[in-house]
Order: structure tokens, then sequence, then C-alpha cells
């Protein structure tokens, strides 16, 4: 009889995380029947979809009020599929929201239950970890300090390496020569700027981003590239600044604008890791409104983690500038831009120091990837 397996991954990242994960279990496990929530990755990779991801992507606390009915409604499908089905086993993927009611759920009704991505609960939300302990058999975590933390408090945490190094296994062949005469551009190093994928972030970084990039090009012989997300239109992009938006060059593939990047002027999150597994020097900017910024501060948690940004959180210590709140502005990125531009002592050292992450990042395992492992580890315990 063969196994099944329900994996529920609520967010377009944790589809993609997820995606990778069946597509693993499929290639070497092909007779384990895979089914459960997720978006097209999943799907393309052999899973059945009994709930689309699109339907329930909710930025915040008033989009999930507004949708409350659907939020229950979601939530009762799963736990019907959960009993009617029977798998021998729940995957969960990231989006702890959800992710950790269900797993409360499953274990409750007698399931086995492996979660992947663990929430940042060294950083806030500490009350979490029981819940971790409680119902959660085996959690699968990507930065190696969290194996240790979590173990800590009796969970049973195992390290595996981080996803991001397959995403960006095929990014070092990019031809720096073919994107230059891509975009038409003659300067020999670029300055890039990444404000984020979300509207909010945009809205409130975009334009002071902007403003230092014209200050940079007018002093240094270098080109000002912008990355523009997948998520983020061009109108959005026009209405937020104007003629501004002639002046400089907007790349849709990010990926490929680090890869070729001297420096990174990056909003906090996902990209920053991505240029420090690049080895590429950056300076790491964040703002938010005044009230979710004091909220911030009054939740995060200062005894494992004291930056903002995940290259200075990796290393354990701080190896590049961060800009938050009321530093982020177009003076201090300049300065701060300058420094690496100015300096090149500075440069290769901190260069040196971010090729460190892709090594602590890794899990020895034979060559196997991190959905690879993870995907093992899942069909060995069915």
């Amino acid at each position: 009889m063969s196994k099944r397996l329900m994996v529920i991954a609520g967010e377009a990242s944790g589809d993609l995380h997820a995606g990778k994960v069946v597509c693993a279990i499929k290639k070497n496990f092909p007779e384990v029947e895979i089914f459960g929530v997720g978006g097209e990755r999943m799907k393309k990779c052999g899973a059945e979809i009994i709930y689309n991801i699109s339907e329930i992507s909710f930025i915040g606390f008033v989009d999930v009020v507004k949708n409350f009915k659907r939020v229950i409604d979601f939530e009762n499908l799963c736990k019907h599929e959960l009993l009617s089905r029977k798998p021998d086993a729940v995957l969960l993927v990231d989006y702890p929201g959800f992710n950790l009611r269900f797993a409360k759920f499953a274990k409750e009704k007698g399931f086995k239950v492996f979660y992947y991505i663990a929430p940042q609960v060294w950083a806030w939300g500490r009350r979490r970890i029981q819940i971790l302990k409680s119902y959660v058999d085996e959690l699968f975590v990507i930065f190696r300090f969290e194996e240790e933390f979590f173990r800590r408090y009796g969970v049973k945490a195992k390290f595996v390496g981080h996803p991001l190094l397959e995403d960006l296994r095929g990014v070092e062949s990019v031809s720096e020569g073919d994107f230059f005469e891509k975009y038409g551009i003659a300067k020999n190093k670029i300055v890039s700027f990444f404000p984020g994928s979300r509207s909010h972030e945009v809205k409130m970084m975009l334009k002071t981003m902007i403003e230092a990039g014209e200050m940079i090009r007018k002093k240094f012989d270098v080109e000002v590239v912008f990355s523009r997300a997948r998520t983020i239109s061009e109108s959005e992009i026009k209405n937020l600044i104007g003629e501004d938006f002639r002046k400089f060059k907007f790349v849709e593939n990010s990926h490929e604008l680090l890869m070729v990047s001297y420096v990174s002027v990056v909003k906090s999150g996902t990209t920053s890791l991505e240029a420090g597994i690049l080895g590429i020097p950056m300076v790491v900017c964040y703002k938010t409104s005044p009230i979710n910024y004091l909220l911030g501060r009054l939740l995060v948690k200062t005894d494992v983690i004291e930056s903002i940004s995940l290259p200075n959180i990796v290393l354990c210590r701080k190896v590049v500038p961060e800009l938050i709140q009321k530093d982020f502005t177009k003076d201090k990125i300049f300065d701060e831009v300058s420094r690496y531009l100015e300096d090149e002592n500075l440069y290769n050292s901190t260069k040196d120091e971010l090729l460190k992450i892709r090594q602590i990042l890794t899990f020895e395992s034979d060559g196997k990837s991190t959905s690879e492992i993870v995907a093992e580890k899942i069909v060995l315990n069915l």
C-alpha cells in the first residue's frame, strides 16, 4: 500500500520550498501520494492541490478580518481532508499563523507532524516554542544556530541546510558581459538597489533609495540599477517616483542583478542573505511606520539576535551596516556605499566575511540538496 503525505504551504515562498521537497520525493519515491495546500510549484512537482494559496494571500490583520469566513472555510477544509484521507504524516512549511494551529489539531488526532522552516521564535513569539515541542515530531531548521536553540527548549530540531543555496546554484554562471549588453550598461561597476517585493515596503523605501542613487551616480563612475520585483508593476513605480523612473534602469531578475553587482543596497530580508551567499558587500536598510517599528522593538528578543539583517545574524557579528528607521536616509546610504567604493581593504574584507555564509548554511550530506535531505527524512519516517 502506497504512503500518503499531506503538505501545507500557505504563501508563495512556502510553495517554492515545499515544491522542491515534493519534487525530490516524487523523483526518489514516486509511489508516495502527496496532496495539500500550495501553488503552481507544488502542482508541477506532482502534488494534488486541494486549495490554492492564491485564495488565502492576505497581508495583514484587517484583511484577515474582512475574509474571516473564507479563513474558517479553509481551515475546515484542511481538517476534513486530513481526517478523511488519513495521510501517514503531515508536512507543514513555514506559514506559522495557520500551521502551528494545524500542527496541534493533527497531532491531537494521532497524525505524525513534520515542520520545515521554523517560525523565527528566537526573534519573537517565544510562546510558540511550547507548541512546537508538544505537537511537532521533527522540526527541520535552515539556520545552524536554530538547532541548538530549539533543542535547548526540548524541541526535536534538525539542521538541514538552507534552501537558498539551491535557488542560487545557477546564478554564478550569469555572464556579466551579457547582462551589461542586455541593459545597455557601459560602466564597469554596478551599485544595485532592492527596495522590496511588497507594495508597502516599496512605498516606504523607494524614493529615499532613488535620491541616494542619484547622489552616488553623480560622484562615482558607476551604473545605478534598481530591482523591480515581479509583484510590483511598472505603474506602481511610476506613481511613486514620477519622472525619476526614466533616469534609472529597473531589472526584474533579482538574482542576475545581484550576481553582477559590485555593491548592493538591500531591504532587510531574504535578498540580504542571497547577497551574502554571493559575497556582495551591501548596506541593509529597513523602514516601516512608527507604530509598527515601536511594536517590533517591544516584541523582538535580543538574547539570541542583536542585528536585524540575516547576514549579520548568521555570522554572529556586525559585518554589514544596517540603516534602520530614522537612520534610513539618502545621506547615510550615500556615506556607507561611498566607504565600499573608496576603501578597497574594507570592500575585500567584507566580501571575504560574507563568503563564509555559504559554508555556515551548508549541511554536508554527500552532495544532497536541502530539499532532498528533507524529502528523505520524511519518507523514511512515514
